[in-house]
């Protein structure tokens, strides 16, 4: 049982570093990569167990557990692979507004040396208090 903690501690490790990339919104591409990594490690667990299972004293239970939750990491890891792939072969960037209608995207630039000095009282009309 003592070669079980290795196996299990390493589960939780890889466990944690999915949490980490989920909680700051990490790219599907890593969490594909962090969740087979996980299922690796599940696997080596599940292996264990089928393997001493009747030396340790293992319910068979723990084994039907695992593969349990070893077939949801699978199908876990579908979706964001799936994803993963779909971002990388998605297929170039639309034209924007811009470029569609022919125009320039950049800002117009401020003529300001043309322009004395605003204030306040300026309207549409010019300066009310200069009239």
């Amino acid at each position: 049982m003592r070669a079980f903690v290795p196996l299990r501690e390493e589960a939780e490790k890889r466990g944690k570093l999915i949490k980490a990339a989920s909680d700051r919104h990490a790219s599907p591409e890593e969490a594909c990569k962090l969740i087979g990594s996980f299922g690796q490690s599940e696997i080596k667990m599940i292996k264990y167990v089928e393997t001493n299972a009747s030396k340790c004293g293992i319910p068979a239970q723990i084994a039907d557990q695992l593969r349990n939750g070893h077939k949801n990491t699978e199908v876990m890891q579908k979706k964001v692979c799936t994803v993963a792939q779909q971002g990388q072969q998605r297929a170039p960037a639309a034209p924007s507004l811009s470029e569609a209608l022919g125009s320039s995207a950049a800002l117009p630039e401020a003529n300001l040396a043309a322009k004395k000095g605003g204030s306040t009282f300026d309207t549409l009309n010019g300066n009310v208090l200069a009239r």
